[in-house]
Protein backbone atom coordinates (compact mmCIF):
# COMPACT_ATOMS: atom_id res chain seq x y z
CA UNK A 1 0.00 0.00 0.00
CA UNK A 2 0.98 3.76 -0.50
CA UNK A 3 -0.07 6.81 1.01
CA UNK A 4 -1.07 9.80 -0.87
CA UNK A 5 -1.47 12.66 1.33
CA UNK A 6 -2.80 15.95 0.14
CA UNK A 7 -2.63 19.24 2.68
CA UNK A 8 -5.46 21.23 3.38
CA UNK A 9 -4.07 23.29 5.40
CA UNK A 10 -0.84 24.84 3.47
CA UNK A 11 0.23 27.50 6.46
CA UNK A 12 -0.27 24.97 9.72
CA UNK A 13 -0.36 26.36 13.02
CA UNK A 14 2.25 24.51 15.20
CA UNK A 15 -0.69 24.58 17.67
CA UNK A 16 -3.29 23.10 16.44
CA UNK A 17 -7.06 23.07 17.98
CA UNK A 18 -9.64 21.84 15.72
CA UNK A 19 -12.68 23.80 15.96
CA UNK A 20 -14.79 21.27 14.52
CA UNK A 21 -14.35 19.20 17.63
CA UNK A 22 -15.33 21.97 20.09
CA UNK A 23 -18.21 22.82 18.04
CA UNK A 24 -19.51 18.78 18.75
CA UNK A 25 -18.16 18.69 21.94
CA UNK A 26 -20.66 21.70 22.63
CA UNK A 27 -23.50 19.49 21.82
CA UNK A 28 -23.57 21.16 18.39
CA UNK A 29 -26.30 23.75 19.30
CA UNK A 30 -24.67 25.45 22.54
CA UNK A 31 -22.89 28.62 21.43
CA UNK A 32 -22.29 30.10 25.44
CA UNK A 33 -20.15 26.58 25.48
CA UNK A 34 -18.62 26.65 22.42
CA UNK A 35 -17.34 30.23 23.37
CA UNK A 36 -16.40 29.06 26.99
CA UNK A 37 -13.88 26.10 25.33
CA UNK A 38 -12.62 28.53 22.85
CA UNK A 39 -11.78 30.80 25.61
CA UNK A 40 -10.42 27.50 28.11
CA UNK A 41 -7.94 26.60 24.99
CA UNK A 42 -6.88 30.45 25.12
CA UNK A 43 -5.91 30.35 28.50
CA UNK A 44 -3.66 27.34 28.23
CA UNK A 45 -2.07 28.52 25.17
CA UNK A 46 -1.12 31.96 26.77
CA UNK A 47 -0.41 30.09 30.07
CA UNK A 48 2.51 27.96 27.97
CA UNK A 49 3.98 31.23 26.25
CA UNK A 50 3.72 34.12 29.21
CA UNK A 51 3.31 32.22 31.90
CA UNK A 52 1.16 33.54 35.05
CA UNK A 53 0.34 36.94 34.49
CA UNK A 54 3.33 39.79 35.36
CA UNK A 55 5.67 36.58 34.45
CA UNK A 56 8.96 38.06 32.91
CA UNK A 57 10.79 34.34 32.53
CA UNK A 58 9.03 33.48 29.16
CA UNK A 59 9.50 34.34 25.81
CA UNK A 60 6.11 36.30 25.22
CA UNK A 61 4.65 38.78 27.40
CA UNK A 62 0.55 39.36 27.52
CA UNK A 63 -0.90 42.02 25.06
CA UNK A 64 -4.68 43.74 24.72
CA UNK A 65 -7.73 41.84 23.81
CA UNK A 66 -10.26 42.15 21.72
CA UNK A 67 -13.84 40.79 20.65
CA UNK A 68 -13.74 38.17 17.10
CA UNK A 69 -16.93 37.47 15.45
CA UNK A 70 -16.72 33.72 14.12
CA UNK A 71 -19.84 32.54 12.46
CA UNK A 72 -19.75 28.59 13.03
CA UNK A 73 -22.33 25.54 12.57
CA UNK A 74 -23.88 26.39 15.63
CA UNK A 75 -24.22 30.42 14.52
CA UNK A 76 -22.48 33.13 15.33
CA UNK A 77 -20.24 33.49 18.45
CA UNK A 78 -18.01 36.33 19.91
CA UNK A 79 -15.19 35.64 21.99
CA UNK A 80 -12.13 37.56 23.41
CA UNK A 81 -8.74 37.24 21.60
CA UNK A 82 -6.12 37.64 23.65
CA UNK A 83 -2.94 39.36 21.85
CA UNK A 84 1.18 38.24 23.31
CA UNK A 85 4.22 40.28 22.77
CA UNK A 86 7.47 38.75 21.39
CA UNK A 87 10.10 39.76 23.84
CA UNK A 88 13.06 39.78 21.37
CA UNK A 89 11.42 41.67 18.32
CA UNK A 90 7.84 43.09 19.92
CA UNK A 91 5.93 41.35 17.31
CA UNK A 92 2.31 40.70 17.99
CA UNK A 93 0.35 37.91 17.18
CA UNK A 94 -2.76 35.97 18.55
CA UNK A 95 -2.51 32.09 19.00
CA UNK A 96 -5.54 31.42 19.21
CA UNK A 97 -6.52 32.58 16.32
CA UNK A 98 -3.72 30.83 14.48
CA UNK A 99 -4.39 26.96 16.47
CA UNK A 100 -7.99 27.54 15.56
CA UNK A 101 -6.92 28.51 12.04
CA UNK A 102 -9.54 31.24 11.69
CA UNK A 103 -7.26 34.42 11.62
CA UNK A 104 -8.29 37.02 9.31
CA UNK A 105 -11.25 34.20 8.53
CA UNK A 106 -14.92 34.91 9.55
CA UNK A 107 -16.27 31.69 8.58
CA UNK A 108 -15.27 28.41 10.15
CA UNK A 109 -14.51 25.08 8.36
CA UNK A 110 -18.11 23.53 8.72
CA UNK A 111 -19.67 26.17 7.41
CA UNK A 112 -17.34 26.89 4.18
CA UNK A 113 -17.73 23.47 3.40
CA UNK A 114 -21.62 23.33 3.99
CA UNK A 115 -22.21 26.54 1.66
CA UNK A 116 -19.72 24.77 -0.88
CA UNK A 117 -21.81 21.71 -0.99
CA UNK A 118 -24.85 24.02 -1.44
CA UNK A 119 -23.14 25.65 -4.47
CA UNK A 120 -22.77 22.56 -5.93
CA UNK A 121 -26.23 21.67 -5.39
CA UNK A 122 -28.21 24.91 -6.30
CA UNK A 123 -27.04 28.84 -7.82
CA UNK A 124 -24.94 30.78 -5.67
CA UNK A 125 -28.16 33.11 -4.49
CA UNK A 126 -30.46 30.29 -3.48
CA UNK A 127 -27.73 28.71 -1.36
CA UNK A 128 -27.13 31.98 0.49
CA UNK A 129 -30.81 32.01 0.58
CA UNK A 130 -31.21 28.72 2.06
CA UNK A 131 -28.36 29.42 4.73
CA UNK A 132 -29.62 32.59 6.28
CA UNK A 133 -33.22 30.67 6.54
CA UNK A 134 -31.70 28.02 8.40
CA UNK A 135 -29.05 29.82 10.35
CA UNK A 136 -30.30 33.51 9.68
CA UNK A 137 -26.91 34.78 8.63
CA UNK A 138 -26.56 36.50 5.53
CA UNK A 139 -23.17 35.16 3.81
CA UNK A 140 -22.71 36.93 0.08
CA UNK A 141 -22.70 35.52 -3.03
CA UNK A 142 -19.03 36.01 -3.57
CA UNK A 143 -18.31 34.91 -0.68
CA UNK A 144 -19.62 31.46 -1.05
CA UNK A 145 -18.17 31.57 -4.78
CA UNK A 146 -14.14 31.62 -2.74
CA UNK A 147 -15.21 29.10 -0.56
CA UNK A 148 -16.13 26.83 -3.58
CA UNK A 149 -12.59 28.21 -4.84
CA UNK A 150 -10.69 27.15 -2.06
CA UNK A 151 -12.44 23.33 -1.45
CA UNK A 152 -12.61 22.28 -5.34
CA UNK A 153 -8.59 22.02 -6.25
CA UNK A 154 -7.34 20.00 -3.20
CA UNK A 155 -10.85 18.25 -3.68
CA UNK A 156 -10.04 17.11 -7.71
CA UNK A 157 -5.87 16.56 -6.65
CA UNK A 158 -7.08 14.19 -3.92
CA UNK A 159 -9.25 12.28 -6.59
CA UNK A 160 -6.27 11.47 -9.27
CA UNK A 161 -5.01 8.29 -9.58
CA UNK A 162 -1.86 7.05 -11.64
CA UNK A 163 -3.54 3.63 -11.91
CA UNK A 164 -3.92 2.94 -15.82
CA UNK A 165 -7.75 1.82 -16.40
CA UNK A 166 -9.21 -1.03 -18.35
CA UNK A 167 -12.09 0.58 -19.96
CA UNK A 168 -12.78 4.31 -20.56
CA UNK A 169 -15.49 6.28 -21.24
CA UNK A 170 -15.69 9.97 -22.29
CA UNK A 171 -17.56 12.35 -23.26
CA UNK A 172 -18.32 16.10 -23.75
CA UNK A 173 -20.98 18.83 -23.13
CA UNK A 174 -21.21 22.58 -23.77
CA UNK A 175 -21.72 25.53 -21.18
CA UNK A 176 -22.55 29.15 -21.95
CA UNK A 177 -19.49 31.22 -21.52
CA UNK A 178 -19.84 34.53 -19.64
CA UNK A 179 -19.52 36.54 -23.33
CA UNK A 180 -22.83 36.40 -25.20
CA UNK A 181 -22.52 33.46 -28.02
CA UNK A 182 -19.60 31.70 -26.31
CA UNK A 183 -19.53 28.61 -24.80
CA UNK A 184 -17.33 26.19 -22.46
CA UNK A 185 -15.98 23.27 -23.28
CA UNK A 186 -16.12 20.46 -20.58
CA UNK A 187 -14.59 17.14 -21.10
CA UNK A 188 -14.67 14.05 -18.86
CA UNK A 189 -13.23 10.89 -18.66
CA UNK A 190 -14.78 7.93 -16.53
CA UNK A 191 -13.64 4.14 -15.97
CA UNK A 192 -16.18 2.37 -16.53
CA UNK A 193 -15.97 1.26 -12.70
CA UNK A 194 -17.23 4.71 -12.52
CA UNK A 195 -13.53 6.62 -11.19
CA UNK A 196 -13.62 10.03 -12.56
CA UNK A 197 -10.27 10.14 -14.62
CA UNK A 198 -10.09 13.66 -16.37
CA UNK A 199 -12.41 16.65 -15.56
CA UNK A 200 -11.10 19.33 -18.22
CA UNK A 201 -12.66 22.92 -18.92
CA UNK A 202 -11.88 24.37 -22.34
CA UNK A 203 -8.71 22.89 -22.71
CA UNK A 204 -7.30 19.59 -24.98
CA UNK A 205 -8.45 15.89 -24.57
CA UNK A 206 -5.40 14.46 -22.48
CA UNK A 207 -3.49 12.08 -23.80
CA UNK A 208 -3.51 8.84 -22.17
CA UNK A 209 -3.56 5.11 -22.83
CA UNK A 210 -6.62 2.66 -22.22
CA UNK A 211 -7.33 -0.68 -23.19
CA UNK A 212 -10.72 -0.28 -24.50
CA UNK A 213 -12.57 3.28 -25.68
CA UNK A 214 -15.99 3.39 -25.60
CA UNK A 215 -17.54 6.50 -26.75
CA UNK A 216 -19.63 8.89 -29.32
CA UNK A 217 -16.62 8.21 -30.96
CA UNK A 218 -15.83 11.78 -31.09
CA UNK A 219 -12.87 12.87 -33.48
CA UNK A 220 -10.84 14.75 -30.16
CA UNK A 221 -11.72 12.04 -27.85
CA UNK A 222 -10.40 9.02 -30.04
CA UNK A 223 -7.33 10.84 -31.44
CA UNK A 224 -6.20 11.75 -27.47
CA UNK A 225 -6.98 8.53 -26.18
CA UNK A 226 -4.25 5.55 -27.05
CA UNK A 227 -6.75 2.28 -26.92
CA UNK A 228 -6.27 -1.07 -27.96
CA UNK A 229 -9.74 -1.45 -28.52
CA UNK A 230 -12.92 0.83 -29.52
CA UNK A 231 -16.52 0.45 -29.27
CA UNK A 232 -18.98 2.89 -30.49
CA UNK A 233 -21.95 3.38 -28.26
CA UNK A 234 -24.76 1.86 -30.71
CA UNK A 235 -27.67 4.43 -29.78
CA UNK A 236 -24.66 7.35 -30.62
CA UNK A 237 -24.17 5.56 -33.82
CA UNK A 238 -28.25 5.61 -34.86
CA UNK A 239 -28.53 9.10 -33.75
CA UNK A 240 -25.67 9.71 -35.97
CA UNK A 241 -27.23 7.53 -39.10
CA UNK A 242 -30.60 8.84 -38.68
CA UNK A 243 -29.31 12.62 -38.87
CA UNK A 244 -26.92 12.26 -41.70
CA UNK A 245 -29.51 10.48 -43.47
CA UNK A 246 -31.81 13.83 -42.66
CA UNK A 247 -29.11 16.02 -43.78
CA UNK A 248 -28.88 14.36 -46.85
CA UNK A 249 -32.37 14.47 -47.53
CA UNK A 250 -34.48 11.17 -47.08
CA UNK A 251 -38.10 11.03 -46.17
CA UNK A 252 -39.07 10.04 -42.30
CA UNK A 253 -40.62 6.88 -43.38
CA UNK A 254 -37.52 6.17 -45.22
CA UNK A 255 -35.30 6.73 -41.71
CA UNK A 256 -38.24 4.79 -39.74
CA UNK A 257 -37.06 2.02 -42.31
CA UNK A 258 -33.49 2.14 -41.64
CA UNK A 259 -33.47 2.58 -37.95
CA UNK A 260 -35.92 -0.45 -38.06
CA UNK A 261 -33.04 -2.38 -40.06
CA UNK A 262 -30.05 -1.00 -37.83
CA UNK A 263 -31.49 -1.80 -35.04
CA UNK A 264 -32.87 -5.22 -35.46
CA UNK A 265 -29.43 -5.87 -36.44
CA UNK A 266 -27.93 -4.43 -33.26
CA UNK A 267 -29.93 -5.24 -30.88
CA UNK A 268 -30.26 -9.14 -31.93
CA UNK A 269 -26.66 -9.21 -31.18
CA UNK A 270 -26.94 -7.27 -28.02
CA UNK A 271 -29.58 -9.93 -26.55
CA UNK A 272 -27.30 -12.81 -28.42
CA UNK A 273 -24.18 -11.29 -26.45
CA UNK A 274 -26.34 -11.54 -23.08
CA UNK A 275 -27.30 -14.99 -23.57
CA UNK A 276 -23.76 -16.21 -24.52
CA UNK A 277 -22.72 -14.94 -21.18
CA UNK A 278 -24.75 -17.01 -19.50
CA UNK A 279 -24.52 -20.49 -21.36
CA UNK A 280 -20.85 -19.64 -23.04
CA UNK A 281 -22.04 -20.74 -26.38
CA UNK A 282 -19.31 -18.91 -28.14
CA UNK A 283 -20.03 -20.56 -31.78
CA UNK A 284 -23.52 -19.29 -31.66
CA UNK A 285 -22.11 -15.94 -30.83
CA UNK A 286 -19.49 -15.53 -33.80
CA UNK A 287 -22.47 -16.70 -36.00
CA UNK A 288 -24.52 -13.34 -34.79
CA UNK A 289 -21.76 -11.16 -35.24
CA UNK A 290 -21.21 -12.02 -38.55
CA UNK A 291 -24.57 -11.91 -39.25
CA UNK A 292 -24.77 -8.15 -37.39
CA UNK A 293 -21.86 -6.86 -39.59
CA UNK A 294 -23.22 -8.60 -42.68
CA UNK A 295 -27.09 -6.64 -42.14
CA UNK A 296 -24.43 -3.41 -41.30
CA UNK A 297 -22.97 -3.58 -44.83
CA UNK A 298 -26.38 -4.59 -46.79
CA UNK A 299 -27.63 -1.46 -45.39
CA UNK A 300 -25.06 0.39 -46.07
CA UNK A 301 -25.17 -1.24 -49.82
CA UNK A 302 -28.80 -0.09 -50.31
CA UNK A 303 -28.08 3.77 -49.22
CA UNK A 304 -25.10 3.76 -51.54
CA UNK A 305 -27.17 2.64 -54.34
CA UNK A 306 -30.22 4.68 -53.81
CA UNK A 307 -27.47 8.03 -53.37
CA UNK A 308 -26.81 8.57 -50.09
CA UNK A 309 -23.16 8.25 -49.98
CA UNK A 310 -22.69 9.96 -46.37
CA UNK A 311 -24.72 7.80 -43.86
CA UNK A 312 -23.52 4.84 -46.23
CA UNK A 313 -19.61 5.39 -45.86
CA UNK A 314 -20.76 5.99 -42.01
CA UNK A 315 -21.45 2.75 -41.44
CA UNK A 316 -19.14 0.99 -44.03
CA UNK A 317 -16.28 2.63 -41.36
CA UNK A 318 -17.81 2.05 -38.00
CA UNK A 319 -19.39 -1.06 -38.19
CA UNK A 320 -16.95 -3.10 -36.56
CA UNK A 321 -16.51 -0.32 -33.68
CA UNK A 322 -20.42 -1.30 -33.30
CA UNK A 323 -19.58 -4.77 -32.10
CA UNK A 324 -17.01 -4.76 -30.21
CA UNK A 325 -18.98 -5.35 -27.19
CA UNK A 326 -19.73 -8.55 -28.56
CA UNK A 327 -16.36 -9.67 -30.03
CA UNK A 328 -14.98 -8.64 -26.30
CA UNK A 329 -17.08 -11.11 -25.05
CA UNK A 330 -16.06 -14.06 -26.63
CA UNK A 331 -12.91 -13.15 -24.70
CA UNK A 332 -14.44 -13.04 -21.84
CA UNK A 333 -13.99 -9.21 -20.94
CA UNK A 334 -17.69 -7.66 -20.43
CA UNK A 335 -18.14 -3.40 -21.50
CA UNK A 336 -21.36 -1.41 -22.07
CA UNK A 337 -22.29 -1.23 -25.66
CA UNK A 338 -23.51 2.21 -24.58
CA UNK A 339 -22.59 5.15 -23.09
CA UNK A 340 -25.36 5.38 -20.68
CA UNK A 341 -23.33 6.27 -17.53
CA UNK A 342 -21.22 8.92 -18.60
CA UNK A 343 -24.86 10.36 -20.11
CA UNK A 344 -25.75 10.16 -16.66
CA UNK A 345 -22.70 11.53 -15.06
CA UNK A 346 -23.03 14.67 -17.57
CA UNK A 347 -26.84 15.15 -16.77
CA UNK A 348 -25.56 16.13 -13.18
CA UNK A 349 -23.31 19.22 -15.55
CA UNK A 350 -26.44 20.24 -17.15
CA UNK A 351 -28.67 20.03 -13.88
CA UNK A 352 -26.24 22.44 -11.94
CA UNK A 353 -24.81 24.62 -14.46
CA UNK A 354 -27.13 24.46 -18.03
CA UNK A 355 -29.79 26.58 -17.24
CA UNK A 356 -30.51 29.38 -19.96
CA UNK A 357 -29.60 32.43 -17.30
CA UNK A 358 -26.07 31.09 -16.45
CA UNK A 359 -22.96 32.11 -17.44
CA UNK A 360 -19.77 30.56 -16.69
CA UNK A 361 -15.75 30.99 -16.72
CA UNK A 362 -13.56 28.78 -16.93
CA UNK A 363 -12.20 28.24 -13.32
CA UNK A 364 -15.45 28.57 -12.14
CA UNK A 365 -17.04 26.19 -13.89
CA UNK A 366 -14.08 23.37 -13.41
CA UNK A 367 -14.32 24.20 -9.47
CA UNK A 368 -18.00 23.99 -9.15
CA UNK A 369 -18.06 20.63 -11.67
CA UNK A 370 -14.81 19.54 -9.50
CA UNK A 371 -17.24 18.81 -6.39
CA UNK A 372 -20.72 17.89 -7.78
CA UNK A 373 -18.55 14.83 -10.36
CA UNK A 374 -16.13 14.06 -7.09
CA UNK A 375 -19.32 13.72 -5.08
CA UNK A 376 -21.16 11.73 -7.54
CA UNK A 377 -18.10 9.10 -8.35
CA UNK A 378 -16.81 8.73 -5.69
CA UNK A 379 -18.77 9.48 -2.56
CA UNK A 380 -16.43 7.52 0.05
CA UNK A 381 -13.42 9.72 -0.88
CA UNK A 382 -15.53 12.80 -0.37
CA UNK A 383 -16.86 11.84 2.51
CA UNK A 384 -13.47 11.30 3.52
CA UNK A 385 -11.88 14.67 2.04
CA UNK A 386 -14.83 16.58 3.80
CA UNK A 387 -13.83 14.82 6.98
CA UNK A 388 -10.74 15.98 6.99
CA UNK A 389 -11.04 19.50 5.32
CA UNK A 390 -13.54 20.22 8.19
CA UNK A 391 -11.23 19.05 10.71
CA UNK A 392 -8.73 20.61 9.17
CA UNK A 393 -6.48 17.38 9.04
CA UNK A 394 -4.40 16.47 6.52
CA UNK A 395 -6.34 14.24 3.67
CA UNK A 396 -4.69 10.63 3.15
CA UNK A 397 -5.67 8.27 0.65
CA UNK A 398 -4.68 4.72 0.22
CA UNK A 399 -3.84 3.63 -2.92
CA UNK A 400 -2.39 0.03 -4.38
CA UNK A 401 0.89 0.18 -5.50
CA UNK A 402 2.57 -2.97 -7.86
CA UNK A 403 5.07 -4.75 -6.80
CA UNK A 404 8.31 -4.12 -8.93
CA UNK A 405 9.56 -7.63 -9.72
Amino acid sequence: MMEVKVTLNKTAPKSHIDLTDLIERSNGNSRSELIRLIEERQERIIRKLCGLKYSRSHPYRRGSTYTKTLITGVGTVRFKVKRVISRTDSSVSTPILEALDVKRRKYSRDVRMKLAEFASKMTYQDASLEFETATGVHVPKRTILSFVQEIAPPLLEANKTNSQPGIVMGDTAKVRALKSREMNMVHVLLSDGGQLLHLGVNGMWPSSEAGILVSDNEPGLTNAVNAERRHLCILHALKYLLFTLWGEGMSKEDRIEVERAVKQALFTLVNSTKKHLKDGDKERLKARIDAALKELHSVAEELEDRGYTKASTFITRNARFMVTFAELALEDIQIPYTTNKIERLMGEVSKRCKHKWMRWSTNGLRNILAIILVRYTNKHLYQSFKKAYIHNKPFIKQTQRKAIL
